[in-house]
């Protein structure tokens, strides 16, 4: 089993802030729970346009899906000094472009317009397999988003995180509190990516196959808060983010991890 396996033209209908790597990372989650489970339910926090959710609008395993989004116009972010533009950020804009999607079921898409610890533990059921969470790129944030979608998963559960380089504090401490707290937690690392993933719930089926389409179980957390210090610094000397995150690519390619 490996990631050529895999279909990244399901991404083609929505602009996704995500690389080919983090596409193919968060595929090879929802194919593992696929094959293990039969059918998944999937939730999402910070949907946006709904590029990451187009593969699951059309997958029949899918059975249901929660997207949580506060649909705020800017709010804050690690990368920079002021908030981060949203402009015209609606659930009706991207039910829009859902609907370009040729078989797309959008009726198993249930949302809200709120942050995710702003939900009582009654308005989603304890039933969700996968979690990705994409919201607001701050630690504290991403701190609350975890502990507030824990409450929805089911017995065994895969948690996804984008952008973890912008996150290292906060993924730091969600490591160590899982290390005191949950020793079936596992924490894996998808290579050349912006993925990481919890398997949560003690299911060693689930991370055996993730490692079989390429993630790592050293996820190389202490070595990212250099990195992102160096890319920091390389933001403030350029304008152009994009090119600079295709160096901190390249440079990143081929390390070890590093716990």
């Amino acid at each position: 089993m490996g990631t050529a396996s895999l279909d990244l033209t399901v991404y083609r209908w929505i602009q996704s802030e995500t690389s080919a790597r983090d596409r193919l990372a968060l595929l090879s989650i929802q194919a593992v729970l696929g094959a293990a489970l039969g059918t998944y339910t999937y939730l999402e926090v910070g949907s946006h346009l709904g590029g990451s959710l187009q593969p699951h609008v059309c997958r029949r395993q899918c059975k249901a899906i929660f997207s949580i989004d506060p649909r705020p116009l800017e709010q804050p972010d690690e990368r920079w000094k002021t908030a981060y533009k949203y402009e015209g950020n609606s659930t009706q804009r991207m039910f829009e472009h859902l609907a370009h999607i040729p078989e797309a079921d959008l009726e198993k898409i249930k949302t809200f317009e709120a942050c995710s610890w702003e939900l009582k533990p009654d308005d989603i059921p304890k039933c969700v397999d996968y979690a990705f969470i994409d919201g607001e790129h701050t630690n504290k944030a991403v701190l609350r988003d975890f502990e507030a979608v824990r409450r929805f998963l089911s017995d065994q559960a895969v948690m996804a995180f984008h952008d973890s380089l912008v996150t290292v504090a906060a993924l730091r401490a969600i490591r160590h509190g899982l290390d005191r707290s949950d020793s079936q937690a596992r924490f894996l690392f998808f290579p050349n990516s912006q993925v990481v993933c919890i398997v949560l719930g003690g299911a060693p089926g689930l991370v055996a196959s993730l490692i079989d389409f390429g993630w790592q179980t050293n996820v190389p957390i202490s070595r990212w808060a250099g990195a992102k210090r160096w890319l920091n610094e390389s933001i403030k000397r350029s304008r152009a983010y994009g090119f600079i995150r295709g160096r901190w690519n390249h440079r990143r390619r081929g390390q070890s991890g590093l716990c």
